[in-house]
């Protein structure tokens, strides 16, 4: 009888606890703001499924949720307020007025307990040459101005003005250079980036903000020298780091007995995540100038890039919760030596990457129980109990099941659908559909082979002779790579027989036919003969598709089609 009174009890208030919808957060108090990078990086099923399938012990306990549900993002700030972080830096993208990846920020300003969690934004602007305009720095900061910085949500220094981090100073710098000589003017090196950050606080000025506080991501360590002064002139007056992961920082950094037993280099890398701990303090050390322009410890969440590189993936192994506690142990202490009053997780969800503490199946809320006993003070009645949506009858927050079209044709004509394809993170950065064509802006050449994927229904290859495609290849302005005129176009595909990457996730690339590419700005009509290839047989289940194999093209494709 008093088991099934206590499970009516339980019902009941699994119940009421979903009629209330996330409980009401119990923020802790931390000694200094931890701050945490923030990446929206699954704005849909596709973005999760490289990571389900390559490293699915990493499963959030949110599930492979849908990062834009405002539900699940009341979730997120309760879970980091109760752990002691303050505030998310969000990764934010933005090219000639396109944005993608804002899914997250949307759903977080429709989320209940928004109020408990400062934001601001790593303005992601590594877009090819050309892409900054003064046209487009006065759109972009009139939509910061318009959308975010006269929220009370965004983060703001002591002077009411709010905080842009930029990623790379170097490509505002370099576009605002070349545009000064399209008009027969000379600017040099940081007056580039001195011009923009100019124009927008004068903008943010004239909408009646204090002006903006313009960082920027120092990933390398700190500039110093006359590079520094120059940023500083420009307008930069902070340095944060996305991640303190490269070798040749933890080398640089290790006690010289542990130097020696430390062979990792280059890329792909791979070393024990206690290298990482016994390195981290005196890095923050070497970079932290009393009275300098600030440069604010970073805590390592680890690395594994399986899910974008795969088996040349780097990585960081035998990461530990307890190595993770005594960097965050380190960093307290390191805080209260040197007056620091700011610290960076770096990154807190970066799936992808393998760079993540936020709650999930292989650590359950260990690594934020570590953060939150190193930086925080203990309530009288105890830490708030780390709760789960099923806890109070909430969730799941799942995006539904990979769409796989059963699709041999694709022409885009319906209304911004991509019919099926998604970008690979590391071979395409934008990607979308408009007026009748799929257009998408290649990254990095040959490290995950193929800009953009499809999982189509199980087809059967023996009808169809050949892939074409309608498609114009331009390629990048001002310092961008030049065509060789040797690129190629090619087309890979997998079976249930012959996967593109198997259960070691090692990837295959014997099932692929290629033509040459013509990166001239025009359209053409390319025929690639898949049947040539005596593995085009099967059902085929994956496409991977590459415009080129040089870096920086931006591909408009019209249509694509098996055709027999």
């Amino acid at each position: 009888m008093k088991r099934s009174v206590v499970a009516f009890l339980l019902s009941i208030s699994a119940l009421m606890g979903a009629a209330a919808g996330v409980p009401e957060p119990q923020p802790v108090k931390s000694a200094v703001e931890v701050s945490a990078v923030y990446y929206p990086g699954t704005d849909r099923m596709a973005e999760w499924d490289m990571v389900a399938q390559t490293m699915p012990q990493v499963k959030p306990l949110l599930g492979w949720y849908d990062e834009g549900n405002p539900e699940a993002i009341d979730w997120q700030i309760k879970w980091a307020v109760e752990h002691g972080i303050s505030s998310f830096c969000v990764d934010w993208y933005w090219c000639r007025g396109v944005q993608r990846l804002n899914h997250w920020v949307t759903g977080f300003y429709k989320a209940r307990h928004r109020r408990y969690l400062k934001w601001y934004m790593n303005w992601c602007n590594h877009n090819d040459p050309g892409a900054h305009s003064t046209a487009d720095q006065i759109a972009v900061t009139k939509w910061w101005i318009d959308n975010f910085f006269k929220t009370p949500e965004y983060h703001k220094d002591g002077q009411g003005r709010p905080l842009v981090v930029v990623w790379d100073w170097r490509n505002l710098d370099r576009d605002f250079i070349a545009e000064a000589a399209t008009r027969g003017e000379t600017r040099a090196e940081g007056e580039g980036l001195k011009y923009a950050i100019d124009l927008s606080t004068r903008l943010a000025r004239e909408a009646g903000l204090p002006g903006i506080r313009f960082a920027m991501f120092a990933n390398a360590g700190r500039p110093g020298g006359k590079t520094e002064a120059m940023l500083r002139k420009a307008g930069i007056e902070e340095f944060f780091q996305y991640n303190f992961a490269w070798p040749w920082m933890v080398r640089a950094s290790l006690p010289p007995a542990r130097q020696a037993t430390f062979t990792a280099k280059g890329h792909p890398f791979s070393y024990t995540y206690d290298y990482v701990r016994d390195a981290s303090a005196s890095w923050w050390a070497k970079n932290w100038k009393p009275g300098a322009v600030p440069y604010w410890p970073t805590l390592c969440t680890g690395w594994d890039s399986t899910p974008r590189d795969f088996e040349v993936a780097s990585k960081i192994t035998g990461r530990t919760v307890e190595d993770f506690a005594a960097i965050c142990r380190a960093a307290r202490a390191f805080c209260e030596s040197n007056g620091v009053t700011r610290v960076l997780v770096g990154p807190l969800n970066e799936w992808q990457e393998g760079s993540y503490i936020e709650p999930n199946v292989e650590y359950g809320f260990r690594m934020y129980d570590a953060l939150r006993d190193a930086f925080c003070e203990k309530p009288s009645g105890g830490w708030p109990r780390n709760l789960v949506p099923s806890d109070v009858g909430l969730g799941p927050y799942d995006y539904p099941p990979l769409d796989r079209p059963a699709r041999t044709a694709w022409d885009f004509d319906d209304g911004g659908d991509l019919q099926g394809w998604y970008r690979n993170p590391y071979g395409a950065q934008t990607i979308w559909a408009h007026d009748g064509v799929l257009e998408f802006f290649r990254t990095f050449a040959g490290r995950s082979r193929a800009s953009i994927r499809s999982r189509p229904a199980p087809f059967a290859a023996a009808p169809f002779a050949a892939f074409e495609v309608r498609m114009r290849l331009r390629p990048a302005g001002g310092n961008g790579p030049k065509p060789k005129g040797n690129e190629r176009v090619r087309l890979f595909w997998g079976t249930p027989e012959l996967p593109i990457f198997d259960k070691a996730n090692v990837i295959q690339t014997r099932s692929s036919a290629a033509v040459p590419a013509k990166i001239d700005g025009e359209w053409h009509v390319y025929r690639i003969p898949v049947a040539e290839n005596p593995l085009w047989k099967g059902m085929v289940d994956e496409l991977w598709f590459d415009p080129s194999d040089l870096q920086h093209v931006t591909a408009e494709i019209d249509w694509m089609r098996f055709v027999p």
